[in-house]
């Protein structure tokens, strides 16, 4: 079941607003009910075509919206930016799921400020919940330094290139099987930057490229050319989302660079960085509602000073240990200098019908029919004809 026809109708009706958003304008809470949330943002996304990100308050809400997004908009990309499987102050590792689907959006949105790097034809929208935009991850100019682009007829120096690819957190191994894994085989490189469903396999004639194909990992054949599949260029981003000076080599302090994960993110990258971060400037925010955002903000800032006080005691958290996360002081004053747009009610809203927005009255709500065909098909009918 597909409900993008039904987006037209509802962007003719919001001309005044969709003109807003153009001209930068601050817009008011528009109100709305849940129901209706999802189809003004499918109108915003096919009038404007601009990245966008919807912040929402839980994980298994994001899920469900992130579901539900594909009755409206089918064909754009549509991205989770999750949250971290570990508690803020918990040194526990990443998941691989968490680790790629955040790097996958982390790459899509910096590929807007990489020079040569063509944009999506179609933006895609981003949901990210609460605790994931709190937390910290790699500043985006350090992101941007670490990326490379590969193309058919570049000059590459393989053992360079090996290096590089080690410096920004991939693994060599025999044969590439998962997201931030790398292998060679004399002339033949196979890669897989997290950004990409399928990895890649790069082959060299001297030290130029002389094809980029993609293949199957698990039969490890090639399925087409870069230029058949309308791509000619690829981006090697950052396989995890810290990066170390001397990856080869040991710290000061004894520890390996094996042993390093994103729990020292605040401590290999002092300047606090999120996903808010790498948005463009021409990208659009939506709250999904600020109220329930902002309370899930509050509700882990004291689950997390309870856990880090506790770890303090415990002995298995330096005092030194910087903020993992971002304050709810520091991403609303973020939210302040941007264009956003709350799909809920004001702080100061109290519920009636005389109370809602005139947007909000436009939508309303279907009747029931508690599984009964006939009246179902009468509604329908009259719906039709009165169409």
């Amino acid at each position: 079941m597909v409900l993008s026809s039904l987006i037209s109708p509802i962007s003719d009706s919001i001309t005044e607003l969709l003109e807003s958003l153009k001209t930068g304008k601050q817009i008011s809470p528009l109100g709305l009910r849940r129901s209706s949330r999802l189809p003004l943002l499918a109108a915003f996304q096919l009038s404007l075509n601009r990245p966008t990100l919807l912040l929402t308050d839980r994980t298994d809400h994001a899920l469900t919206l992130i579901e539900e997004l594909a009755l409206w908009l089918p064909d754009h990309p549509r991205l989770l930016f999750p949250e971290p499987n570990a508690l803020f102050y918990e040194k526990a590792e990443w998941s691989e799921h968490t680790r790629r689907d955040r790097l996958q959006v982390l790459t899509s949105l910096a590929a807007y400020h990489i020079p040569g790097v063509n944009a999506p034809g179609l933006s895609p929208v981003i949901i990210a919940p609460a605790r994931a935009v709190m937390t910290r991850t790699l500043p985006r100019r350090d992101f941007l330094k670490a990326t490379r682009i590969l193309k058919p007829g570049q000059s590459i120096n393989p053992e360079e290139t090996i290096r590089y690819w080690i410096s920004i957190g991939y693994d060599s191994v025999n044969t590439v099987i998962s997201p931030g894994q790398f292998a060679r085989r004399g002339g033949i490189f196979d890669l897989w930057p997290s950004v990409y469903p399928l990895p890649i396999r790069i082959e060299l004639f001297g030290d130029e490229i002389e094809s980029i194909r993609r293949f199957e990992p698990s039969t490890q054949r090639t399925i087409k050319t870069a230029k058949q599949a309308g791509q000619d260029k690829y981006l090697v981003s950052p396989a995890r989302e810290f990066l170390l000076d001397k990856p080869d080599k040991p710290k000061e302090d004894g520890q390996s660079s094996s042993e390093y994960s994103e729990f020292d993110i605040p401590c290999l990258h002092p300047n606090p960085a999120s996903i808010l971060d790498y948005l463009p400037a021409k990208a659009l925010i939506l709250i999904d509602d600020f109220q329930s955002f902002q309370e899930t903000i509050e509700d882990v800032e004291e689950q997390s000073l309870k856990i880090r006080q506790d770890s303090l005691k415990d002995g298995t958290l330096e005092d030194t240990y910087p903020v993992p996360y971002l304050t709810l002081t520091e991403i609303t004053d973020f939210l302040q200098s941007r264009q956003t747009v709350d799909f809920g009610y004001s702080a100061d809203f109290q519920y009636s019908e005389s109370t809602e927005t005139p947007l909000a009255q436009r939508f309303t709500f279907c009747p029931r029919f508690a599984g009964r065909l006939k009246p179902f098909i009468d509604y329908v009918t009259e719906f039709s004809l009165k169409g």
